[in-house]
């Protein structure tokens, strides 16, 4: 069996959604639907794909006490705090080397607090599927979709040769490019 532990990146700032979304009150701690908070909605989404207990929350000082108080699933000790903030590649690192600790030879899947995904069977699907792949050997999954407008608030995903059924190597990531 796969011993998967997802991280739940949950530092952001939230100016996006300024000014609802503030520093003390980023949108991932917001229920934007009325309901449940967007870090409640990824952590509802990822229940069918792990045991509990073993996912783990990065966020910041400013977050961390409404987030503990939102996620009865994740216990207190699994929220941590980033020492600085640093955007994804280092909350990113600092879970890995923990949990190579905590767990090592585990699946580590790394995902945003504030996604809004339509279709969650097809979501909890190919996350069985990435988390399979990466399980075979030294693999990084990366997932992606096919954007409808170019957008420099986001990285993209240059794609290369097919390995197999819709899974793609890839060429290059590029981090949130320059308009130009």
């Amino acid at each position: 069996m796969i011993d998967f532990r997802p991280i739940i990146l949950a530092g952001g700032s939230g100016t996006r959604f300024w000014p609802r979304s503030r520093r003390a009150e980023a949108k991932q701690v917001l229920a934007l639907d009325g309901e449940r908070t967007m870090i409640q909605r990824t952590i509802d989404r990822l229940e069918p794909l792990v045991s509990s207990g073993k996912t783990w929350v990065i966020t910041n000082d400013l977050l961390s006490d409404k987030i503990c108080c939102q996620l009865d699933k994740v216990p207190e000790e699994q929220v941590l705090c980033e020492p600085a903030a640093r955007n994804t590649a280092p909350a990113a690192g600092l879970a890995a080397l923990l949990l190579e600790k905590i767990a090592p030879g585990s699946v580590l899947g790394v995902f945003p607090s504030d996604h809004v995904i339509a279709d969650e069977v097809a979501f909890v699907a190919t996350i069985q599927r990435a988390v399979a792949l990466a399980a075979e050997g030294e693999n990084m999954v990366v997932l992606g979709i096919q954007p409808t407008h170019a957008e420099t608030g986001y990285g993209y995903i240059e794609t290369g040769e097919a390995l197999r059924d819709g899974i793609l190597h890839v060429r290059r990531f590029t981090e949130k490019p320059n308009r130009a």
